[in-house]
């Protein structure tokens, strides 16, 4: 093979990867069903490690889509600039070029069920957390949003799942501003799955 073939080929890959991610991140966001993460984030990591190849191998003789690839080389050189030099507008600016690529992390699962923390950036609001179902072992459907307000400990949550339902059983302090003191306070949570 020669070099022109195999960069049409990694173009090629890279482009289809892109368009196949672009088709998830729609679909998710309109009917609630989505690649399960773990290969979502591999999808978006191998789009990455794709476009700084293409990014180099572009750039002499400079092309126009050097332009492009760039983004992918730049993002990841930016964030380790502003994670080293730190402030708040660099935290802020961190945070809004983070929001695509940067991971929801699994708290709580089960055979049936997935809890993620959402990635809310600099600024955002306290602890939401997304609720899945996990289909064909491929797939995740979205069933619910969870925003307790509060901080959860996960390593009380107990996932139960049987004859289509599910519940989460969560712990969490809850501070009484009447009383000035943490509540432990404790909810069940059901969710119909299929």
């Amino acid at each position: 093979m020669t070099k022109t073939q195999i960069r049409d080929i990694i173009t090629k890959i890279h482009f289809y990867l892109l368009g196949f991610a672009l088709l998830n991140f729609t679909l998710k966001n309109t009917i609630e069903i989505s690649l399960n993460y773990r290969l979502t984030y591999l999808i978006t990591l191998l789009i990455y490690a794709s476009g700084i190849i293409l990014f180099f191998w572009n750039f002499k003789p400079f092309k126009k889509a050097v332009i492009y690839y760039s983004f992918y080389f730049i993002t990841p050189l930016l964030n380790l600039i502003l994670w080293l030099f730190g402030g708040i507008f660099f935290a802020l600016l961190t945070s809004t070029v983070l929001y695509p690529i940067y991971p929801n992390k699994i708290k709580a699962e089960n055979e049936k069920i997935v809890v993620y923390s959402k990635y809310q950036g600099f600024m955002g609001a306290c602890c939401p957390y997304e609720v899945t179902e996990k289909k064909y072992w491929l797939l995740e459907k979205k069933k619910t949003e969870i925003n307790l307000h509060e901080v959860i400990d996960f390593k009380s949550v107990l996932i139960k799942s049987a004859n289509g339902k599910s519940e989460l059983k969560i712990k969490y302090n809850k501070y009484d501003y009447e009383t000035e003191r943490n509540i432990e306070t404790d909810t069940i949570i059901r969710i119909k799955t299929e």
